[in-house]
């Protein structure tokens, strides 16, 4: 007995793959496979700054806010020498708090910057920077913040 759908199913067969080859052949689907192959290596380093962008910039928020805080200590305090002692004692607390860590608050250095001599006199003004060292990137964080003192104190 002769098999009379053989020729048939290689005939269907044989343009079965042909459609096959034709859709293989398309670009449908590259730009995905460019997008994997070169976009996605492209974004590492840009996730590498922004992770790092974003340390240095949350220790410099932290900066300002140890300066801000550490001044009005000063200030509040009664005398020269205890508002040095007051505003050390509030800066060690609050870098803590902060989230500094143990080697970023002991490079936590504060310099005053006074007009008049002694540093908390009448009409003056005072100025405190902070500066400590990034424990990520190693650089140097600086924040300032001023106080005018009263000429009626």
């Amino acid at each position: 007995m002769r098999d009379i759908g053989a020729p048939w199913s290689l005939i269907r067969l044989c343009e079965h793959l042909k459609s096959l080859q034709q859709r293989f052949s398309e670009d449908a689907g590259s730009a995905i496979v460019e997008f994997v192959a070169l976009a996605i290596p492209l974004f590492i380093p840009i996730f590498m700054y922004l992770n790092h962008f974003s340390s240095v910039s949350g220790n410099e928020e932290i900066a300002r806010v140890l300066a801000r805080e550490g001044l009005r200590a000063y200030v509040a305090s009664d005398s020269d020498h205890a508002g040095r002692i007051v505003a050390g004692q509030a800066l060690s607390v609050i870098a803590d708090n902060l989230g500094l860590t143990d080697d970023e608050i002991n490079s936590l250095t504060a310099r005053y910057e006074c007009t008049n001599q002694p540093c908390f006199s009448a009409d003056g003004r005072i100025r405190l920077t902070i500066t400590f060292i990034d424990h990520g990137s190693h650089r140097t964080i600086e924040a300032s913040a001023q106080e005018y003192i009263s000429p009626w104190m």
